[in-house]
């Protein structure tokens, strides 16, 4: 990078993106406006990353500017004329439009009040330094780049630094971006943005469960979730939370597992493991802080404590595979996956990759009807049957569908008696 910031950039996108912000830009003007690239998109142009969400200001009506800019290039945008926004899909990039704004809070942990503004007021109520530049996209002062606060020194320097001293009181959940954005970047906090960030950790309090739980789980979709609550650990952050939570070489060990997992909902995974510790109580008042009480989420998390407190259980020796199947037959996968990565005893997570992969996938050759086929009236004892033909098939006592049918008939039979 250049020593001092440069007073224009090239804009490196695909050619339909730039060639639509262009035309946006020469529609703003044409109207008397000006139209900005701000934030993140800016920080990761200049870093040379990739992004796929545009943010876009203007001083004037961001809905009207969506509109005519749909009516040239048949994009339809989502308009919210009420708070000045617009948002739509263009060559699978988020393109976001807004009215310049400037924000006050009236007590720390409110949503701010907004009020028209510049893009000076604009900038000013951005997080950090690095995410408060912009790119002017006007035809008449296209590429140049505006710094009013030093962001270019400091991802040159590799900074995250607040623009004001107030800024995690106004709105704690900077704290917790703070964190995710020197871990996704390799970055490090500013000394005087670490201190002020440790001195106002209680800050976290006034901030609404729904909020903490967004920004954490943000942490979970990181690519390193890992180290981004590893730092947050040292931090204090994890402890602001809930008091018990703490970060540990087997939760290193766990999600560095996790990561070589195939699953659906990897975010799920970590917080299962992130509560792995946590015991009952402990669990509710997280799930509560967090607003996630009733959710998978509770559901997911109580089920991989209960198999953790039933440790000895499946570690007890000459248990049955059928004994093993029926443990576990109705627990989530993304439980048990908990419970398989943390560094427990071997035994029990070799019982758990047991299920996982073999016993998870037996199926008998003779279903219900098959019964019926057989002579077997219908009824509760079908059910019954079925049950104990895979018991037998589960501990390895039948191998084909002749052996269950012989089975079934013989059970069939103690049944009528």
């Amino acid at each position: 990078m250049e020593s001092k910031p440069p007073s224009k950039i090239t804009v490196r996108l695909p050619a339909p993106v730039l060639q639509l912000l262009q035309r946006a830009g020469r529609i703003a003007e044409q109207s008397g406006s000006s139209l900005y690239l701000v934030g993140g998109v800016v920080r990761d142009l200049l870093l040379g990353r990739d992004s796929i969400d545009i943010d876009l200001m203007t001083p004037g009506d961001a809905t009207a500017l969506a509109e005519e800019l749909a009516a040239e290039s048949g994009t339809r945008p989502t308009l919210h004329k009420k708070f000045g926004t617009a948002t739509f899909v263009f060559n699978a990039y988020r393109i976001d439009l807004a009215t310049c704004r400037s924000e006050s809070y009236t007590r720390p942990g409110a949503l701010p009040e907004v009020r028209s503004g510049n893009i000076s007021n604009d900038l000013f109520r951005r997080d950090f330094t690095i995410n408060a530049m912009a790119i002017n996209l006007s035809p008449s002062h296209y590429g140049e780049l505006i710094d009013l606060y030093g962001g270019w020194a400091d991802l040159k320097s590799g900074l995250i630094r607040v623009l004001h001293s107030r800024s995690f009181q106004d709105d704690a959940t900077r704290i917790m971006r703070a964190v995710r954005y020197e871990q996704r970047l390799g970055f490090r906090l500013e000394p005087g943005t670490a201190r002020l960030l440790r001195e106002h950790l209680d800050m976290l309090d006034t901030i609404s469960g729904e909020r903490l739980r967004n920004e954490l789980f943000l942490w979970l979709q990181e690519q390193n979730p890992g180290q981004v609550l590893e730092r947050a650990g040292k931090l204090g952050v994890l402890k602001r939370l809930h008091p018990d939570l703490r970060w540990n070489h087997n939760l290193t060990i766990a999600f560095r597992r996790s990561s070589l997992l195939q699953t659906s909902d990897k975010a799920a995974l970590y917080f299962c493991l992130l509560a792995y510790r946590l015991d009952e109580d402990g669990l509710y008042e997280l799930l509560q802080r967090l607003n996630l009480t009733g959710t998978r989420y509770d559901l997911l998390t109580h089920h991989a404590l209960s198999i953790r407190k039933n440790r000895d259980l499946l570690m007890k020796d000459n248990l049955k595979n059928s004994e093993l199947y029926f443990m576990l037959n109705n627990i989530p996968l993304t439980a048990i996956q908990a419970n398989l990565v943390y560094p427990n005893p071997r035994r029990m997570r070799s019982r758990l990759n047991l299920y996982l992969n073999r016993l998870s996938k037996v199926r008998l050759l003779t279903g219900g009807a098959g019964l019926t086929a057989l002579g077997i009236k219908q009824g509760p004892a079908i059910g019954r049957i079925l049950n104990a033909l895979l018991t037998a098939k589960l501990d390895d006592r039948l191998k084909t569908r002749r052996e269950e049918e012989e089975l079934a008939l013989s059970l069939a039979a103690k049944e009528t008696r």
